[in-house]
């Protein structure tokens, strides 16, 4: 064996060894948070997650989603109001950890684990909270470019097109995709909003709108039509990984995120944070 090829085996091996040893550090991570809940006293968050079992109508079947989603907005020195008091984690209550629930979208069921967690409550601290270590995940993702900044509040991802399939295929399969709603937390009237989304099949677009109210959700469940704020940057489409900030954001508004029915992965996961200026 040559010294060149010797040369080269070492150096693939190392290549290798520091990608085991990232994978390893971040599973290790995701094992350490769920013991290390951790609570920013200047900002409200609230996170919450969705999982998502496709039936046997769907063309992803038997793929499944996860949807990972913060938000973190302004606290307020007013009295907040019921719906947005800080409401702690209750480990003996089961239905905290979700339930699962029959859905249909465009006359097609799918399985959801929904947490009962995803409204407006400040603080909300689900056991794997954002943490310390989340604080370090982040870190090793801005090293190897995955993310952008190393703010805990305002994530950022590299902008990141889908380069597999063309901008006007990605609309012809938006009618009967599948569709995630989330609702924009805020205290005043109207604000401005920094996010990021990525998805981990890079054989997938996602797309990305802020939209006026639930009602554009519901109505996309029905007909697959639905409006949208227009403004640049509101909207982002046929993305893998984008970041972006929407201004003039009204209370009731939401983000909806699509996702094409054509999931050839067992699971795919979809992270979302949305932080107000």
């Amino acid at each position: 064996m040559s010294q060149k090829s010797t040369f080269y085996k070492l150096k693939h091996m190392k290549i290798l060894l520091f990608i085991v040893g990232i994978a390893a550090i971040l599973a290790l991570l995701d094992v350490v948070e769920f013991y290390m809940p951790m609570e920013f006293e200047d900002m409200s968050v609230n996170r919450h997650s969705l999982y998502v079992h496709f039936d046997p109508v769907w063309d992803s079947y038997p793929s499944n989603i996860v949807f990972d989603v913060t938000s973190t907005w302004n606290k307020s020195n007013a009295v907040l109001d019921k719906s947005q008091r800080f409401i702690p984690f209750d480990e003996t209550i089961p239905d905290n950890y979700g339930t699962n629930e029959l859905d249909s979208m465009h006359d097609k069921s799918f399985v959801r684990l929904s947490h009962q967690n995803n409204q407006c409550q400040y603080n909300f601290q689900p056991h794997h909270y954002r943490s310390t270590v989340d604080v370090i995940r982040q870190n090793i993702e801005v090293a190897m470019g995955l993310q952008l900044t190393t703010d805990p509040y305002n994530i950022q991802f590299p902008n990141v097109k889908n380069t597999l399939y063309s901008d006007a295929q990605q609309e012809s399969k938006l009618p009967d995709a599948f569709a995630h709603f989330i609702p924009i937390c805020m205290i005043n009237d109207v604000s401005n909003f920094d996010y990021s989304v990525r998805i981990d099949d890079k054989t997938l677009g996602v797309n990305l709108y802020f939209v006026p109210s639930i009602s554009e959700y519901e109505s996309y469940e029905k007909t697959g039509t639905f409006f949208y704020y227009t403004e640049p940057g509101c909207f982002a489409k046929n993305l893998i990984s984008h970041s972006g900030t929407c201004s003039n954001v009204t209370q009731e508004s939401g983000i909806m995120i699509i996702i094409p029915d054509d999931i050839s992965r067992s699971l795919v996961k979809t992270t979302l944070n949305i932080y107000e200026q």
